[in-house]
């Protein structure tokens, strides 16, 4: 396959690593609220939700690079064989997965501003911009938070469900991320 056909090296590399980072926030968010609804508060607990709070920044913050990558850089064509019914469904997908991985780390951090609870394992992260501290906003904007992780789980897992289905029938189509 030729580099045309691919996506640029520094796109991949950001796409992989923002896929193992990701897939890493939604069982520690899962986990780290369990542990919290069960009042079950340590240095495990501790590190759950500094971690989650730590790589979920970095994840908005790589989502501008990539951003700046989509608007600068060309996408490898979609192969002709491909039905323009699946060419619109990824398109689609692949906005929502954009606008999901922007929206769900801004409402966690407006979260963290207004409960507040912005210290990490990597120092502290900056408040917000023009979030109150007020814990019942706090509450709501969490709610909104884990719901948006949830929608944004259940979109990777068709995400990765179609990766298969095109390493499967060796269209060409996974490699270009490869």
């Amino acid at each position: 396959m030729s580099e045309q056909q691919k996506y640029p090296l520094m796109w991949r590399i950001l796409h992989w690593l923002m896929a193992l980072m990701v897939l890493t926030l939604i069982p520690v968010g899962l986990w780290m609220t369990a542990r919290g609804e069960a009042n079950v508060w340590g240095e495990l607990t501790n590190a759950l939700y500094s971690s989650h709070k730590a790589i979920g920044f970095a994840v908005l913050l790589l989502m501008v690079v990539r951003i700046g990558f989509k608007l600068t850089l060309r996408t490898p064509a979609y192969p002709a064989e491909l039905p323009v019914a699946l060419q619109r469904a990824a398109k689609g997908l692949h906005h929502l997965l954009y606008v999901l991985l922007i929206v769900t780390p801004l409402f966690g951090w407006a979260g963290v501003t207004a409960y507040p609870a912005l210290i990490t394992w990597g120092g502290d992260l900056p408040a917000m911009p023009m979030v109150p501290v007020n814990q019942e906003l706090a509450e709501r904007l969490f709610a909104i938070h884990g719901t948006l992780a949830l929608v944004l789980g259940v979109l990777i897992a068709g995400h990765i469900a179609a990766a298969i289905r095109h390493i499967l029938r060796k269209d060409g189509i996974f490699r270009r991320m490869l």
